[in-house]
């Protein structure tokens, strides 16, 4: 292993002018820098992380606790918040908990074991008991702990992306959300529900504007179990408030025969890439992912540096993108056409 009396050694110069040199911290007179910077990229010198961890009293390390990484919603947020953090001199370690409660908490004390400065969290449920003696924020979910949180401005968001299908003439609308212990879940459900109330739509009502609400889990088979239960009394619009929550609800279509928008007006949560190519465009609510990781990184980097930021849910809003699924109502369409398309 190089150490940096080797790199000294090579370099031609003291112990301390090589720290100062690579460190940057100090003055290095003439051209001692350069010989020392040569001399650590010849040897392959890495330096002591354990070392530079006792001086600064930090790890440059920070956490980032996930449910998954398939999903473009994290992967997205995550990318911008490293390179938030890899400005800042900060390396990131992840870990996935598969939305598992336990093994959310045992990635949470795992993190704090392997001391890193701070720990961006998208949690599960509810918080561990015993808080750790680690700077968080959390992302994209709130948990209700007393630590700060970035999320997007889902009420807002979905609130007007239902707006938009009452605008266009449907009177009947579903909406697909996920389980209600989710903060994501209540937002959106909570946004179409203000919405749908404010235009007169009462829920599950038998006649006249009526919504209707299916909860499931943040998955394509859950989408998919949802509307399958609406297929006998089918929606004139429905609204998965999830990307994997539309591809369920179109893989049904599909099977079943439903045209959409022919039969069923489509207005759905978040923007992978194939939204924009899949058949007319899927219209969506689209949340603000790379600004909400940046933000969750300049939050941490703050409680890292000694600040103290407010511990508040940070609400970002994102932009409704406007495409075919959700085309204008047929005065003369009535829920119950589709399923009979299909033959059911």
């Amino acid at each position: 292993m190089v150490k940096l009396t080797d790199v000294a050694r090579a370099a031609g110069v003291g112990y301390g002018t090589a720290s100062r040199a690579l460190s940057g911290k100090g003055p290095v007179g003439g051209d001692a820098r350069t010989r020392v910077l040569e001399a650590a990229r010849q040897l392959g010198y890495t330096g002591d992380a354990t070392a530079r961890a006792l001086r600064e009293g930090r790890t440059r390390t920070v956490g980032l606790i996930v449910p998954d990484m398939t999903n473009e919603f994290y992967t997205s947020s995550a990318e911008v918040l490293q390179d938030v953090l890899r400005t800042a001199g900060h390396h990131l370690f992840v870990a996935t908990t598969g939305n598992h409660p336990d093994r959310d908490h045992e990635a949470l004390r795992e993190m704090a074991a392997r001391r890193v400065d701070g720990i961006v969290h998208v949690p599960v449920g509810p918080p561990p008991a015993n808080p750790l003696p680690v700077p968080i924020v959390e992302l994209n979910r709130y948990s209700g702990r007393n630590v700060p949180a970035v999320v997007s401005d889902d009420p807002a968001g979905v609130s007007e992306l239902t707006e938009l299908a009452i605008g266009a003439g449907y009177t009947d609308i579903a909406a697909i959300v996920g389980p209600e212990v989710y903060s994501t879940s209540r937002d959106r459900l909570a946004g179409f529900k203000a919405a749908a109330l404010s235009a007169g739509f009462d829920e599950n009502a038998a006649t006249g504007k009526r919504f209707r609400v299916v909860f499931s889990d943040f998955s394509a088979d859950g989408g998919a179990r949802a509307m399958r239960s609406l297929l006998d009394d089918p929606p004139q619009a429905v609204l998965p408030l999830s990307s994997r929550l539309v591809l369920g609800v179109l893989r049904t279509a599909r099977e079943a025969g439903i045209s959409i928008p022919g039969d069923l007006a489509l207005a759905g949560y978040g923007d992978p890439d194939w939204f924009e190519i899949w058949g007319p465009g899927i219209t969506t609510f689209a949340p603000p992912l790379a600004e909400m990781g940046a933000r969750a990184a300049e939050i941490l980097l703050d409680l890292i540096n000694g600040n103290h930021p407010a511990a508040s849910v940070h609400r970002i809003p994102g932009e409704l993108r406007l495409r075919g699924t959700l085309a204008q109502a047929d005065p003369g369409h009535k829920p119950g056409q589709a399923a009979s398309a299909s033959g059911r």
